[in-house]
């Protein structure tokens, strides 16, 4: 639990602020799709607007296009009450980081891999150069970050320089003035060089943070060079909680998530059945409602709660990640109707 001290914002979230071009027709490749709607995308502006839909007091720290994209951002992000003070317009003329997404069916969506006759379908990125990835150390905000309870990062934003850089020094940043670090793996490999400098630059984040949030899959890579044949999720939270972490968070698909702390018994928590539009989305919106919870006092196990009741519903509201996070007043009342699910 983090306690509450007279600090202005609840959470902080940095890394890609970019632009989804949502599909208005699914079930069909990208040849049949008549339009597209926008909307922001990319996983930390997701978990930032999560939290500011449940009611958290947020800001956000990044680098977006001096350009009609990067002004869209902000205006959507300051439309919700997101502090944009650490929102800056890249100088050197790098345009956004897009995402073009294509559900032909919501078990093959949030992939790009190739299928019928060796041609791909699935989330067409574009991300080489972009803006987001070009934030400096000497842009960070140090009093933005002494102001928030808690810091989030995501693992994509340490990837390449200048970017992994400037989250060393929010890093630096927050413990420095007390506030708690939460670190969303977000395990991409089209960013990084290999799974060794993956698992390695994993590795020197690990010694800052209070909470780490991963699936099965990003778990391996963190142990890639350390327990390269570990598969065991009580393994991957006691060596992480050996090195000093607070709170690991294993996502395990269909089988719900763990959650795991110092001396206390492990605490597992199914999914609740949902008719899913998309897969992609859900891991932010859980990272929203675990965010929520914690820093509202829940329980360990209330706050893994909020966060599956906040995917189930995000997964079955719009093919838009950001637009179909839910409103607290529709999580709480989705949570409390369905913590049956978890014999409670």
């Amino acid at each position: 639990m983090c306690e509450k001290r007279n600090q202005q914002f609840d959470l902080l979230v940095s890394g890609r602020a970019g632009i989804d071009l949502n599909a208005t027709k699914t079930g069909c490749p990208f040849t049949d799709i008549p339009s597209f709607s926008k909307s922001v995308g990319g996983s930390p502006s997701n978990i930032i607007i999560g939290a500011a839909k449940l009611g958290l007091k947020t800001a956000f720290i990044g680098k977006v296009s001096r350009d009609g994209m990067g002004e869209y951002i902000r205006n959507v992000f300051e439309g919700l009450g997101i502090d944009t003070r650490g929102l800056i317009y890249d100088k050197t003329g790098a345009r956004n980081c897009l995402a073009i997404l294509e559900v032909i069916s919501a078990e093959r969506s949030g992939v790009y891999a190739a299928v019928d006759e060796g041609i791909f379908h699935g989330t067409y990125l574009y991300r080489e150069g972009t803006a987001d990835m070009l934030l400096e150390r000497s842009e960070i905000d140090e009093e933005l970050v002494a102001a928030s309870r808690a810091v989030l990062v995501t693992g994509t934003a340490f990837s390449l320089e200048p970017s992994r850089g400037a989250m060393f020094q929010i890093l630096e940043y927050a413990k420095k003035h007390g506030a708690m670090v939460a670190l969303d793996l977000d395990y991409r490999p089209s960013g990084w060089t290999s799974k060794e400098e993956t698992a390695e630059c994993y590795q020197s984040i690990l010694p800052y943070c209070d909470i780490v949030i991963g699936n099965r899959e990003e778990f391996d890579v963190i142990e890639y060079l350390s327990m390269p044949d570990n598969t065991s999720n009580q393994r991957s939270a006691e060596r992480l909680l050996e090195q000093g972490v607070g709170t690991v968070i294993v996502k395990d698909g269909k089988n719900g998530s763990w959650g795991y702390r110092p001396n206390e018994t492990p605490i597992c928590r199914g999914v609740i059945p949902t008719k899913a539009l998309k897969t992609f989305g859900s891991g932010d919106a859980y990272a929203a409602g675990l965010m929520y919870g914690i820093l509202n006092g829940y329980s360990l196990g209330e706050s893994i709660e909020m966060g599956t009741a906040n995917a189930s519903l995000a997964l079955s509201s719009g093919i838009s990640c950001s637009d179909s996070m839910p409103f607290r007043e529709a999580m709480l009342e989705h949570w409390k109707k369905n913590r049956t699910c978890w014999g409670e």
